[in-house]
């Protein structure tokens, strides 16, 4: 079951601290919240979290995916308090070695983690025991960075997978091989900017920042969605920072626009020629070349590889 404690501190903040419990009483953090977080942001990907518990419900596994700061970490701790609600029991792993994973998955569901002898299982026998284990109890894997799991685990999943282990797995553009192909896939969407403008304004209420419509025009601008960087904006400009770089990846291409002009002075340079008109077809030449030119030097460019997300 899911528990609840809302606690007053020295600075006047309120926030709510919500723990997992289990059968034996022992009791597992799940989320620390602010009372405005609480209240508004839990809405903000109910549509997502629903349409997750149904397929896990539905003995399905999903892969979730979107750019560092789309809020998955978030979504994550939703789909595990709804499922703690409903009695289930869900290990989460925090990232780490794959041995460190497995035993707190093993903890997670009140696996064994030592031999008949009294010895701590290697990360092979743990393997087998968690299998072992899920194939006759019903339980499921929330499992959040999953970019960043190596092979061997990601192997072990894929195995999981095939045994009919509900797996929800949550990454940041993961590379296209092994589960990551084999798991239905949900994309994260840029949140809408009324839920960015509501974010960003608890946050400078927080910070005590007063904020006019013209500079959270300007900070929607430089998160496009991402609730990670709304709440980063705002502190940059209450540490007085000039946060001018764009780390969102949500850009858009100008090549068809370069291609449509292209094609427009190669037109001129056809209707010059159909016209025997000697100026209108140099002119039309000319800036063809120029815009293939400009093209080139364009994509000959060093590409940028330090945006979040890639």
């Amino acid at each position: 079951m899911i528990e609840r404690h809302r606690r007053r501190l020295a600075n006047g903040e309120e926030r709510v601290y919500t723990y997992g419990v289990g059968a034996d009483g022992e009791r597992q953090s799940l989320s620390i919240r602010s009372v405005d977080d609480s209240l508004s942001i839990s809405c903000y990907r109910r549509a997502e979290k629903e349409r997750v518990v149904a397929a896990l419900l539905a003995n399905a596994s999903l892969l979730v995916v979107g750019e560092a700061g789309a809020g998955k970490t978030f979504l994550a701790e939703r789909v595990i308090e709804d499922l703690w609600g409903r009695g289930f029991p869900v290990a989460a792993p925090a990232i780490g070695t794959v041995k460190q994973m497995l035993l707190e998955i093993a903890g997670d569901l009140g696996v064994d983690t030592e031999t008949l002898e009294g010895k701590p299982m290697t990360a092979q026998q743990l393997q087998e025991t968690i299998a072992e284990w899920l194939e006759g109890n019903v339980a499921f894997l929330v499992m959040d960075n999953a970019h960043r799991f190596p092979v061997s685990l990601r192997c072990w999943l894929e195995k999981l997978h095939l045994q009919g282990q509900p797996i929800l797995l949550l990454a940041t553009y993961p590379p296209a091989r092994d589960i990551f192909l084999k798991l239905p896939r949900i994309e994260l969407e840029a949140l809408p900017e009324r839920a960015i403008r509501e974010i960003m304004e608890g946050e400078a209420n927080d910070l005590g920042l007063q904020v006019t419509p013209g500079k959270l025009a300007d900070w929607q601008q430089r998160a496009i969605g991402n609730p990670m960087l709304a709440k980063r904006v705002v502190k940059e400009e209450y540490l007085g920072l000039e946060g001018n770089n764009y780390d969102h990846t949500q850009w858009i291409d100008g090549t068809p626009l370069l291609i449509a002009v292209l094609m427009c002075f190669m037109i001129l340079r056809f209707l010059g020629l159909g016209l025997n008109n000697t100026s209108l077809y140099l002119i039309g030449g000319i800036l063809t070349v120029a815009v293939g030119m400009v093209r080139l030097m364009i994509y000959s460019l060093p590409r940028q590889s330090n945006r979040l997300g890639r």
